[in-house]
């Protein structure tokens, strides 16, 4: 049976290439899709998935599941698990699973009754139910968390990233750092990320502020508000998502503080929301982009499918800047 290199090697291009033809996708000239598909046509090349499968007992497809399809976060890690999956012949198969068990319930047995390569959850970490759903021949990875007992997955070290992050804060004079924290529920991000700072807080002789909603944009302006009743001297603020730190970028301006020459925000992610402030956000970044690419290269390697972390790093952008104590949020006006 003619492979993905087969039909490659005969139209003189890549397998990325054959995978965008085949797919419908676009980014290459109209002479390259002739040849590909006239390659296609000479060599009898499968491209029904399911058939293939049944040959095989193992489609090309793998399976990717997120809570949420719009947010950032998603959007790059999904950008890197498309491009490694194409370059290498597969196709991946996109579900939103919301909060709902039973959403990510159906779409296990739907990828393990297709006989997937492989399924990647973002932001989701892996159950005894979710292996029980996939049974014993479809490997699965989480990205973006990691639940600390072995289970497969690629993400950074969450406490560590936010201890560095309230630690540059620190390092710029400021002593009065307000957290806009996630849910406590999320015990194998927001927890840890609290844990970071918090310790960070501790190690500096400085008091904690915090305020809890969700990693949301909606959220931001409600923690900004709570922060400040707790400590109207302020004079950073670190959210545990970019999201949050653009709220709470805006809803600070909108009370009359100067982002950053009377308070600094510094977010978490660097996702593109990052960029679409103004300030743009300062942010402890994630590589989502390779931990999408990263995950499918384990997936399918299956024999490394053990915990990756992955290094984090500052960005620093227009929003954080050296302590202004004249200037401070308690000199702000509001409104």
């Amino acid at each position: 049976m003619a492979t993905i290199r087969d039909v490659a090697e005969l139209a003189g291009v890549s397998p990325a290439t054959v995978s965008r033809v085949v797919n419908g996708l676009v980014g290459y000239s109209e002479e390259t899709r002739i040849r590909v598909e006239t390659a296609v046509k000479s060599l009898s090349y499968e491209t029904d998935y399911f058939a293939r499968g049944l040959k095989t007992r193992q489609t090309s497809v793998i399976g990717l599941l997120a809570p949420m399809v719009s947010d950032a976060l998603t959007s790059q890690v999904m950008q890197g698990v498309e491009s490694e999956a194409q370059e290498r012949g597969y196709a991946v198969m996109l579900g939103r699973t919301g909060a709902k068990s039973a959403y990510i319930a159906g779409y296990l047995r739907t990828l393990r009754t297709y006989r997937a390569a492989g399924v990647i959850l973002i932001s989701s970490v892996i159950t005894q139910e979710t292996r029980q759903l996939l049974g014993p021949n479809v490997p699965v990875i989480s990205v973006a968390i990691s639940d600390k007992t072995g289970s497969p997955s690629v993400a950074i070290n969450d406490e560590q990233a936010a201890y560095d992050a309230t630690r540059h804060l620190l390092r710029l004079g400021h002593r009065r750092i307000g957290l806009l924290a996630g849910n406590d529920a999320s015990v194998y991000v927001a927890q840890p990320r609290k844990r970071g700072y918090e310790r960070a807080m501790a190690e500096a002789g400085c008091t904690p502020a915090i305020a809890t909603g969700t990693f949301f944009y909606e959220s931001g302006a409600a923690c900004i508000d709570e922060l400040l009743q707790q400590d109207p001297g302020l004079t950073a603020f670190f959210a545990m998502s970019d999201e949050m730190g653009a709220a709470a970028i805006n809803e600070l301006q909108r009370r009359g503080f100067r982002v950053p020459e009377d308070v600094s925000v510094l977010g978490f992610d660097n996702t593109s929301t990052s960029l679409h402030v103004n300030p743009q956000l300062s942010t402890m970044a994630q590589p989502l982009v390779d931990m999408g690419r990263t995950a499918v290269k384990k997936l399918l390697r299956a024999r490394d499918l053990g915990p990756q972390i992955m290094a984090h790093g500052l960005i620093e952008r227009g929003s954080t800047a050296r302590v202004n104590i004249p200037g401070s949020a308690s000199a702000a006006p509001e409104n």
